[in-house]
């Protein structure tokens, strides 16, 4: 092997070492429409699929109280596919275009659902 391809190799393992430092440095956040419109079919499925997993941890830990989206997704979200979720997020996001800033967890919750409304303000039945 040469130098040069030593030299890329370093500088690769170099910049594979210095990723997940760069990539934990960034704060959590809620996904909304300027994220969700910027990620593939997979992501939103895996964005759905997180959703249903945390559904499934709070059913399993809740010992009889679900919150809000556990019940969402035991109730209505559970007749529908993760393709007719993410049909209802995105044509929400086309057709609201002004919405970019709503999060992605509240169209799902009160475009897709009967637990929390599009009315309410803050989720959750009055």
């Amino acid at each position: 092997m040469g130098l040069k391809g030593k030299i890329w190799i370093m500088g690769l393992v170099l910049l594979l070492g210095l990723a997940p430092a760069a990539l934990s440095q960034q704060k959590a956040f809620l996904w909304d429409g300027t994220h969700w419109s910027q990620v593939s079919y997979d992501g939103k499925a895996g964005y759905i699929f997180g959703i249903g997993n945390l559904a499934d941890f709070e059913k399993a830990a809740g010992g009889g109280k679900s919150p809000c989206v556990s019940l969402a997704f035991a109730s209505d979200l559970d007749k529908m596919t993760v393709d007719q979720i993410i049909v209802v997020v995105d044509k929400f996001y086309k057709e609201n275009p002004d919405k970019m800033k709503t999060s992605v967890i509240e169209v799902i919750l009160q475009r897709c659902t009967t637990i929390c409304s599009p009315q309410m303000k803050g989720g959750g039945k009055k």
